[in-house]
């Protein structure tokens, strides 16, 4: 059964490899040139105090291949969704090679237990390598900017790899129903796309309660580059305000500072007791967030296999 696994499915594993050791290349190649930039204007601006405005200033001209990996790590899950998870079970289906399976000594449970364990280990191992490489090259602009927000923690860390094996586990169990490779990779998009976006937006902020700070007026910043949550003006007893440029906004105490221009009118507010309240997810809780969320993603993942599991049990040969 491994071997018959192997001659079906050899194709996209000489495939995924060949793609995995391009990126490889890219990543080795453009991240070493990276950090050695980083190395270079830390050692240059520390020894004239001016490291500041590094974050402004590093790494400008190498958007194209930002945004590359980018795109690259976070469609990978997807993309083995589409072409490891979604045929694996329905083409036998479709193409009706699975009753001649069947018809052998060979079980439907060990059936879909070798072909999907086979599957998922490939995941791990593929995605494992890529999140390894993928942290390493993104180190110098974690440094910068922190790797808790949004578009840094999906792509680093543990994280793609329970996305990789939830994306192969709903292609395997919508192919397990439907019996079509097409509308199995069609709902792989949707489904996958529905629950990550989900989680980003309305599951992941609340995984640990937030804290909060207050800073002052004229761009006060919280230190280590935590993941923001929501900034909100409120005044001295610590009500929402909503300040304009126009009176009707202003406290009567500040109208003469609007004219003043808005450095002015800050520095107002400020003295009457307006100030900033933060909610944000301090940069050290980055591993305790991956944990959470690769356990979900896991925990999905395993719910479908069982599912598909049960399924294929009792489907009509």
């Amino acid at each position: 059964m491994n071997y018959l696994t192997w001659r079906l499915h050899r194709n996209q594993v000489i495939f995924g490899a060949a793609a995995l050791g391009a990126l490889a290349v890219l990543l080795l190649v453009t991240g070493s040139q990276m950090a050695h930039d980083y190395s270079s204007a830390v050692s240059t601006c520390a020894a004239s105090r001016s490291c500041g405005g590094l974050s402004d200033e590093l790494f400008q001209g190498d958007g194209l291949v930002m945004d590359f990996v980018s795109a690259v790590s976070i469609g990978v899950p997807l993309l083995l969704g589409i072409f490891w998870g979604a045929p694996l079970i329905a083409k036998e289906v479709e193409e009706g090679t699975h009753r001649l399976v069947w018809a052998q000594s060979i079980t439907r449970r060990r059936w879909i237990a070798t072909k999907v364990g086979w599957a998922l280990a490939a995941v791990v191992a593929w995605g494992a390598s890529m999140t390894a490489l993928v942290t390493w090259w993104h180190s110098p602009e974690n440094a910068l900017y922190g790797r808790l927000g949004s578009g840094h923690f999906d792509i680093q860390g543990i994280v793609p790899i329970a996305y990789g094996l939830f994306a192969v586990a709903l292609g395997i169990v919508i192919g397990t129903w439907t019996s079509r490779v097409m509308a199995s990779a069609a709902g792989v998009v949707g489904g996958f796309a529905a629950v990550r976006s989900l989680v980003v937006l309305y599951v992941r902020p609340h995984y640990l309660a937030p804290l909060t700070a207050r800073l002052p007026l004229g761009g006060a910043a919280l230190p280590g580059n935590p993941w923001v949550l929501s900034r909100t003006l409120v005044n001295a007893v610590g009500h929402p305000e909503a300040i304009t440029s126009t009176f009707g906004y202003v406290p009567a105490a500040c109208h003469s500072a609007v004219f003043r221009g808005p450095v002015a009118l800050s520095r107002c507010l400020q003295a009457q007791g307006y100030h900033w309240l933060v909610k944000y997810q301090p940069a050290s809780r980055f591993w305790k967030f991956q944990a959470i969320e690769a356990a979900l993603f896991v925990a999905l993942a395993a719910a479908l296999v069982l599912l598909a599991l049960r399924r294929v049990e009792r489907a009509d040969a």
